[in-house]
């Protein structure tokens, strides 16, 4: 019953990230039913392709057991010589048959699951060696439907058969009648026509259970949404550790900036919302620099620091609101304030001197 009700509050489709780690550890989804189409694809291929110069070189190397066995010699290694001539008349069709078998059947897994090379399946788990675990797998759904499945393809098939075989069965006393050559035209006509109506019947089975398996694959891999908000978290940075990171990080800026305060030429006010602490060596820079800023609660702390530090206050509002919203911290003052702030530290040195 938890169970169940664990299914269902999965209602979210699975992240990139969830299949890539469902991915890492081997599982894939892929159907059994489309490598078995290629399997079946590559073989009429080959029945097609090489069926006729395979059967001809092989009617050429059996003639002589055939037609003439008396003429076959068993003496000095004449059978030996025989069969040798035969293996190797046939050999290189059946390395090149067995190789397009091989190519599409590993197409057949490439095109399912991608180029993969994965481990995750041979690592050593100690719950895998649990029988308990292993009857639980032997009669999980899964079995079950891969067993109904087998067996529907199975009655499928056997009746495909028994339909395109029953008019050649009512042939087979006519072959004998027929040469050899014949004889393996025939059969191989007939092989042709039965493996195409079983093409067309796998490829439906084929594409059917293809979707059936992804659709389970994707199925299993559902999330929570406290699942998807927990790994957006991971990925993202939990917003509170991230939030408290950057308070710290404000805060360390902070406390840099009000250690300049006291080495500060002026601080220029709002005089309440806004505070600007300049500092100017003529000897050293070409315009006063921007050591310090704040609004509010900073702009009070500049204050205070700066009268501890005895460093001039003076009120003007539009230069501090202008200098606080375009020049940025440690910068030199623009152009465009040149004549405001020079008039203001020529004041700040004629009080010092007076």
């Amino acid at each position: 019953m938890v169970e169940g009700a664990d299914q269902d509050s999965k209602t979210e489709e699975p992240t990139s990230k969830r299949i890539s780690e469902s991915r890492d550890e081997g599982n894939i989804p892929m159907s059994r039913e489309m490598s078995a189409w290629f399997l079946f694809v590559s073989l009429l291929m080959v029945i097609q392709w090489f069926g006729p110069s395979l059967a001809a070189q092989m009617k050429d190397g059996l003639q002589v057991f055939i037609e003439k066995p008396e003429q076959i010699s068993i003496e000095d290694g004449g059978l030996q010589n025989v069969l040798m001539g035969v293996i190797s008349s046939v050999a290189l069709p059946a390395i090149m048959v067995f190789g397009i078998m091989l190519v599409l059947a590993i197409l057949g897994t490439m095109i399912q699951t991608g180029f993969y090379v994965g481990t995750g399946r041979l690592k050593m788990k100690i719950e895998n060696l649990s029988p308990a675990k292993g009857m639980q797998k032997l009669f999980s759904m899964n079995a079950v439907s891969e067993l109904v499945k087998s067996f529907f393809k199975l009655v499928v098939l056997g009746y495909v058969c028994f339909v395109v075989l029953s008019p050649v069965y009512r042939k087979l006393p006519n072959i004998a009648q027929l040469g050899l050559l014949s004889g393996i035209d025939f059969l191989h006509r007939e092989a042709a026509h039965l493996l195409i109506i079983l093409l067309l019947v796998i490829t439906v089975i084929a594409v059917a259970d293809l979707l059936y398996v992804r659709y389970q694959y994707f199925k299993g891999l559902r999330m929570t949404k406290q699942e998807v908000k927990d790994e957006h978290k991971q990925m993202e940075g939990d917003p509170i550790v991230k939030n408290r990171i950057r308070a710290m990080r404000i805060e360390k800026a902070r406390r840099r900036m009000m250690a300049k305060v006291p080495n500060a030429s002026v601080i220029i006010t709002n005089p309440t919302h806004y505070a600007v602490a300049l500092q100017y060596d003529r000897d050293k820079m070409a315009a006063p620099v921007l050591v310090a800023k704040g609004v509010d609660r900073v702009a009070l702390r500049i204050r205070e620091v700066g009268e501890e530090s005895e460093v001039p206050v003076i009120s003007n509002p539009p230069l501090a609101r202008a200098l606080y919203d375009n020049v940025d911290l440690d910068e030199p003052i623009q152009p465009e304030h040149y004549r405001a702030v020079a008039e203001i530290i020529s004041y700040v040195y004629k009080m010092k001197n007076s």
